[in-house]
């Protein structure tokens, strides 16, 4: 495990492959089985591979800010939920180590979060049932095309008191 943390990267480019089902299935549960707090399990998933609708939701970013990947899984909650940045936070480490151990490239992806009152994306995040939900981030999951490079700590980021 400690391996898998170390060496686990960001993933900003990947193949067409799709992912298989199966791989998805266990990185979503992965992540519903995150801890949450007074273990409320408040966070919810949309697993979306659609690829009509990732091209919508690209065109109505204006922009590609999912790196082309083929599974894009968005981490959300109700708003009354006042744990759901801790919880939503918790189930996106969790599915970014279950992919890594599956072979698998991610990328937390922070953009949708933005867009939740934006009346341009009402009717996809209907949809989706997003509409009125808070959007923690997403999830890119796909095969990565490259190697991330070695990533170095920076120093003075740890502090100890003995």
């Amino acid at each position: 495990m400690i391996e898998m943390i170390k060496s686990r990267r960001s993933c900003r480019s990947y193949t067409e492959e799709k992912v298989k089902e199966e791989d998805l299935k266990e990185i979503v549960e992965c992540g519903l089985l995150a801890p949450s707090g007074m273990n409320t399990q408040g966070i919810q998933l949309c697993v979306i591979t659609d690829e009509e609708v990732l091209a919508q939701l690209e065109k109505l970013m204006g922009r590609d800010f999912f790196y082309h990947a083929p599974a894009l899984i968005v981490v959300y909650s109700d708003p009354d939920n006042k744990y759901a940045a801790y919880d939503g936070s918790c189930a996106m480490a969790q599915m970014y180590l279950a992919a890594h151990a599956l072979g698998l490239g991610s990328c937390w992806i922070n953009q949708l979060k933005d867009v939740t009152d934006d009346p341009k994306f009402e009717p996809l995040f209907d949809k989706l049932s997003l509409k009125g939900k808070i959007i923690v981030g997403a999830l890119a999951v796909g095969h990565a095309n490259k190697t991330p490079k070695e990533r170095q700590i920076k120093e003075g980021r740890a502090h100890w008191f003995k």
